[in-house]
């Protein structure tokens, strides 16, 4: 699949997401649910986790256009995207729920990118977790992609890079356990199910074809 195709796609998509996530902040505005338990209140706030939880969408992109060279994987991927954004949305509209946030005290570089992050992303709208789902999304891309059979490495970065910005959801008191829980749960149902609702379509001669070449050649033939 052309880099160009693939950039496309990937703009769409991110400029979609912070259009409805964005909007969804701006009207809707009560905080009807609160799912703090005394897990969540045990859980440290490390305002270094900051900087890998704003890796999110630099990853995604150029995972998308770098890594998934296969059209089957990257459009699965791109459609699961689109899945999750309009059920995250749903969820955002229809069950509000809101993360009580006290104030930062100490100042550094750190925290001064929490509090431009809070300026910027309301404390609520938090399940499911956005971060969570899009993080676990692109792992599940990655490892079915033919980058991940040449370096072996690969899945296991990326499972620990996912980790690691769902860890920094709790960290940074932007999310609740549940709301990391039901971020992987969803980002697990959206793309295993647009991979099978895309298979027939994927199974057919023609394509089946044009992904035989691009596995031999390590490039895309279009779509």
């Amino acid at each position: 699949m052309p880099v160009q195709s693939k950039i496309k796609y990937v703009l769409f998509f991110v400029l979609l997401n912070l259009i409805t996530y964005f909007s969804i902040q701006a009207l809707i505005t009560t905080n009807e649910f609160d799912f703090t338990t005394t897990l969540d209140k045990q859980i440290p706030f490390v305002p270094e986790f900051i900087w890998a939880y704003h890796t999110l969408i630099p990853v995604i992109g150029i995972s998308m256009v770098m890594l998934l060279k296969r059209r089957d994987v990257f459009l699965t991927t791109f459609f699961a995207f689109l899945l999750a954004t309009l059920v995250l949305s749903l969820f955002y509209i229809f069950l509000p729920s809101f993360y009580p946030r006290t104030a930062i005290v100490d100042v550094n570089l750190s925290t001064w990118l929490v509090s431009l992050t809070r300026i910027i992303d309301g404390p609520h709208n938090t399940f499911p977790s956005g971060h969570v789902t899009f993080s676990w999304l692109i792992v599940f891309a990655v490892y079915g992609s033919t980058y991940a059979k040449k370096c072996t490495w690969a899945k296991t970065a990326y499972t620990l890079w996912a980790i690691l910005i769902s860890i920094s959801t709790l960290t940074l008191k932007q999310h609740y356990i549940i709301d990391v829980a039901s971020g992987f749960l969803l980002a697990a149902i959206c793309y295993f199910s647009i991979k099978k609702i895309l298979m027939n379509r994927l199974q057919r001669p023609n394509y089946i074809e044009a992904t035989a070449r691009e596995e031999l050649t390590g490039h895309g033939a279009g779509i």
